[in-house]
């Protein structure tokens, strides 16, 4: 119509006659508006009737695709539809798609929401539900393999992640079967990270892995991206964010698994290694996850803080799962400045989330306490007044360091709980700070909290060893409450022995006569039979026995109050440089916990001209290909004078270089405890005769696996380890030679 318009301007420009003009004109507006129409007309239509549908009436069509989008969106929002609904939704899925009347985005839109709901359902246990969605999920994969469904990545991104996640291995085993025998077969980088993950877990072999990793790279049409996944590439510019494909972190992702699954530690963590060089701050959380399930706490706990330090996004799940592991260290601790350092370690791994931008639990709160309380030397069980000075300094001492955690955690909206408050009652008792169990017990009163029974019965027995009859009175009084909010329970007999003899300790025998008037007749009996074996003063029953200090050591309340000072050093930096958002790594940076951080060998000047060697373009082994940008092609020669800035203030080209050494203590780390774990392995060969297997591996996905498990001789001996290292004497070309062949590199000085 332009054109048109441009020539009518044209012609009136000249001397034509006046009555050509007007004809001109009239067609023009002729045909505008009979475009105009038409375009409406296609519009409102919206799409173009298959042939294999023309025979149904348009109308219905029409009305039957918007009532299933519509039910789409509903089921994505709230996952919640009924057994019948859901079954209705995919019968028509699979109709409307049989009649190719849906986009590619409808049929990957469902695939997902497939996906979603069988997760959901795993979480709750709901077995009938999972049994119908993999039902569902089965019609529509045959509907995929006849061809009545359009064939679209993320769908089967999504069924692949799905028979792995859920457990169906010879399912998607048939499925990628199916895929890889298709015609004109592609390997697509959107779904071929899930599907190796699928193959390793199903046991093919970390080569046929290995093969179909190196085949799809080989198949990428992104040159770029296919050679900066190569070990070894070198970055355009190393101070600059690089942008690649985002399928290449999926693929990473399926290959760095595969190899953690099969044991292969040092290509794992070569592969970490190109994650970081490429995306410093946007590194999946799953790569960590994997290290976390896969790999012992140490290693993963030096792969925590590297995500930390560039404000990589870390889950409340995985910093739940690193808290539990070093909270069940600290309890097997051999000897009590272990503990205290694994439970400091616990606040420092906080005190790094927090940095990163990252969110606080209230189970992060919970198993803090519990480890942190745990911590407290034992002292003799004895009223306030029989407390030494130095005994209640530390337990006020507590006191402040609970408060400031409460203060941190509130910050984040994850205020304490009865469950928080009964952590800090019971394990006070079992260690005989009774008056920090009444305080904790008043508090819970004063924010109008109902404690559990259990924790009812802990103070029953502190206020028997404290001689308060008020406290035995709030204590016994919160357990009929519990009896009366649950009619059909009623506190047994061992609860009423309890009761008696710590009423015995505080004079109070008419008060359990009282109580004893509100039981049934069919109970009071019973009741006054089990107490008659009570005694007066019989509080030394009451408390379950403690584990003696002896394989902790001497406990050294100077060495406990040092460890406080720094928890409450950490907790105040926590919330004062980390008030909002990312924490300035640069200006304010949060050292690894010297318990379990590898001491870094090599001095910083071997280390950093092997790692200018190893990434600068004329080092590099690999031809670039000519459409890669190099690392001189910048204006004048040279990069841009400012670098790249991560969230958490660390330039861009300092943090590849501190990732890159970190990479390298990993490796030689990784090598330890494989040395460690093997030696151990030949023991008990030779000892019983019988070869033992290695500590099992977990799918990724399997939260109800086991996690790495690290026994106190193995923790012993790490620690050994690092003793070695450290006092370790090594030249230069030692240490370069060590470091290459780690890496796995071709490299000549």
């Amino acid at each position: 119509m332009n054109r048109v318009a441009a020539r009518c301007t044209k012609v009136h420009s000249t001397s034509a006659p006046k009555f050509l003009l007007d004809s001109i004109r009239s067609n023009l507006s002729t045909v505008t508006e009979l475009s105009s129409r038409r375009s409406q007309k296609k519009y409102q239509q919206r799409f173009v009737v298959p042939k294999k549908a023309r025979h149904e009436s348009i109308p219905q069509i029409r009305s039957e695709v918007l009532h299933f989008r519509q039910v789409t969106g509903t089921v994505n929002q709230d996952l919640s539809l009924s057994y019948e609904g859901l079954q209705t939704w995919i019968e028509q899925f699979l109709r409307l798609g049989s009649l190719q009347l849906l986009r590619h985005s409808d049929c990957s839109e469902v695939v997902r929401i497939l996906h979603n709901l069988d997760r959901t359902y795993r979480k709750g246990k709901d077995h009938n539900s999972k049994k119908l969605v993999h039902s569902l999920v089965e019609s529509v994969r045959q509907a995929y393999v006849s061809g009545s469904l359009p064939w679209t990545s993320h769908a089967t991104l999504h069924l692949l992640s799905y028979y792995k996640e859920s457990g169906h291995l010879d399912e998607g085993l048939d499925f990628w079967k199916w895929l890889s025998r298709a015609e004109g077969m592609i390997l697509d980088p959107v779904y071929i990270g899930a599907a190796i993950e699928l193959l390793a877990v199903c046991g093919v072999g970390l080569r046929y892995c290995e093969e179909t990793y190196e085949r799809t790279l080989a198949q990428q049409r992104d040159i770029g991206s296919q050679y900066y996944l190569t070990p070894g590439a070198i970055l355009p510019d190393r101070s600059k964010a690089l942008t690649t494909s985002g399928t290449s972190s999926g693929l990473l992702q399926g290959i760095l698994s595969a190899r953690l699954l099969y044991g292969n530690w040092q290509g794992s963590y070569l592969t970490l290694d190109t994650v970081f060089a490429l995306r410093p701050t946007q590194a999946a959380p799953r790569f960590l996850d994997a290290f976390v399930y896969e790999r012992p706490i140490f290693e993963a706990l030096a792969v925590f803080f590297m995500y930390c330090r560039g404000g990589n996004a870390v889950s409340k799940v995985t910093l739940t799962t690193i808290l539990k592991l070093l909270k069940d260290l600290a309890t097997r601790a051999s000897h009590y400045r272990l503990q205290l350092d694994l439970v400091g370690t616990m606040f420092r791994v906080v005190e790094a989330y927090i940095g990163a931008a990252g969110q606080l639990d209230l189970i992060h709160l919970n198993v803090l306490t519990s480890a942190f309380v745990n911590a407290t030397p034992q002292i003799p069980i004895a009223t306030p007044a029989g407390l030494t000075e130095s005994q209640r300094s530390l337990q006020n001492t507590v006191m402040e360091v609970l408060v400031k955690l409460f203060a941190l955690f509130h910050r984040h909206d994850a205020s304490p709980t009865h469950v928080t408050f009964g952590e800090i009652i019971s394990r006070a008792v079992s260690l005989g700070h009774i008056n920090l169990a009444k305080v904790a017990f008043q508090d819970m009163l004063s924010l109008d909290m109902l404690p559990s029974e259990s924790t009812a019965v802990c103070m029953i027995k502190a206020a028997a060893l404290l001689q308060d009859p008020e406290l035995l009175k709030s204590a016994w009084a919160c357990i009929r409450k519990t009896s009366m909010a649950n009619p059909d329970h009623v506190p047994d007999a061992r609860r009423w022995k309890s009761f008696a003899a710590a009423a015995a300790s505080c004079s109070l025998e008419s008060f359990v006569e009282e109580q004893m008037h509100s039981l049934p007749p069919e109970s009071l009996w019973r009741i006054r039979s089990a107490l008659t074996s009570v005694e007066k003063h019989a509080q030394e029953q009451l408390l379950p026995p403690r584990p003696t200090p002896q394989d902790l050591g001497i406990v050294n309340m100077e060495e406990f109050g040092d460890f406080c000072v720094g928890v409450r050093s950490s907790l105040e930096e926590a919330g004062i440089l980390q008030t909002a958002g990312f924490r300035n790594f640069h200006e304010h940076p949060i050292d690894e916990p010297p318990i379990l951080a590898w001491p870094e060998i090599g001095k910083e000047t071997w280390q950093r001209k092997l790692y200018d060697d190893l990434t600068m373009e004329q080092s590099s082994k690999i031809s670039r290909p000519s459409s890669v940008e190099s690392h001189n092609g910048f204006p004048n020669g040279v990069p841009e004078a400012m670098p790249d800035i991560s969230n958490t203030g660390i330039p861009f080209d300092e943090l590849r270089y501190a990732n890159w050494k970190t990479i390298n203590n990993l490796l030689v780390q990784a090598e330890a405890w494989e040395r460690h774990a093997k030696a151990l392995a030949d023991t008990d060969i030779k000892d019983t005769g019988e070869q033992k297997t290695l500590p099992r591996k977990r799918d990724l996905n399997n939260t109800s696996a086991i996690h790495y498990p690290i026994s106190v001789q193995q923790l012993k001996a790490y620690q050994q380890d690092m003793e070695n290292e450290r006092v370790r004497s090594i030249s230069e070309a030692e240490w370069r030679n060590r470091t290459i062949k780690l890496r796995n590199v071709d490299y000549e000085a």
